[in-house]
């Protein structure tokens, strides 16, 4: 099964001056992502801070990026993922009713299940919470610190939930990468959310890929992709290098509210993270747009 072909920006929850959510950007920002050729966007993951929103907020969320979405031909997804199973399961049932196509979640935090047959048990519900809907994995051992090998939680899933479509595999390992993509075979995707990684992923099979960065250089990475395609190794490593770069630059100021700054210079207001995560200060958002110019960033759709 194939999920997605190409990239699927990570989206950032936009945010008023107060910290409350802002859906009014939300039309501009789907137009944006469709103007940089990105066919995807992942509603309240990491880089969306879904943990820092309420599920009411999150709903709220998924609520009123699916009809923008399809006006802007890009395929909704969503991370229903909770430490509470039963919040998780009200936001996997809300999201496909209002259309996500695809629903994800993690392992849960705080209390990590012992197992994978735990993980399973605390997934399964939330899976078939979303009906006819896919269901991926999003392994993200960082995040919520419960670190089973990928392959053999896919392989449980598949057995045991029938609307598995794939993984969303945040780790920047390529010995797990390739065991997932085998273990998905024909029965699911594996969608690669390590951005500064993308090359070595392509070269291993990888046809979507989840990232932050997709956001506000989706066109550096589409180049990337074309030309790998295209068997043009040198011009996809000149981006992939200029990645690296334009990743490293960010992550010098916190990879999330640097990238929601970056974001900010599409003219796509964002705002800030919530706490605990920092607003940057202004010689920090001025050494960012330095950064970015320096390597032709951003550019204009």
């Amino acid at each position: 099964m194939k999920l997605l072909e190409g990239l699927s920006a990570a989206a950032y929850t936009p945010t008023n001056d107060d910290g409350s959510l802002n859906l009014d950007v939300i039309p501009d920002y789907a137009a944006h992502l469709n103007n940089t050729g990105v066919p995807s966007v992942f509603i309240c993951g990491t880089t969306g801070e879904s943990l820092s929103f309420t599920m009411k907020e999150r709903i709220d969320l998924v609520e009123a990026w699916c009809p923008e979405a399809r006006k802007n031909d890009l395929i909704p997804m969503f991370h229903a993922g909770s430490a509470c199973q039963l919040e998780a399961i009200e936001m996997a049932a809300a999201a496909a009713a209002a259309g996500a196509e695809v629903i994800a979640a993690m392992a849960p935090p705080c209390i990590p299940p012992a197992s994978v047959d735990d993980l399973v048990d605390f997934l399964k519900p939330i899976a078939k919470a979303a009906g006819s809907r896919a269901f991926i994995f999003y392994d993200n051992p960082a995040r919520s610190h419960v670190d089973f090998s990928p392959n053999l939680v896919i392989n449980a899933v598949k057995k045991a939930i029938p609307n598995f479509a794939g993984v969303k595999l945040t780790r920047c390992d390529l010995e797990a990468l390739e065991q997932a993509i085998e273990s998905c075979g024909e029965d699911g995707q594996v969608l690669f959310a390590c951005d500064p990684m993308l090359l070595f992923g392509l070269q291993l099979g990888v046809e979507g890929a989840i990232g932050a960065s997709y956001n506000h250089s989706a066109g550096l990475f589409n180049r990337m992709m074309q030309a790998y395609a295209a068997g043009d190794m040198a011009a996809a490593t000149v981006e992939h290098d200029k990645a690296v770069i334009m990743i490293d630059a960010l992550h010098d100021h916190g990879i999330i509210p640097a990238g929601r700054h970056a974001t900010t210079l599409h003219g796509i207001e964002v705002g800030s993270s919530r706490p605990p995560l920092q607003s940057l200060s202004e010689t920090a958002c001025a050494e960012i747009a330095n950064a970015l110019e320096a390597l032709g960033l951003p550019e204009r759709s």
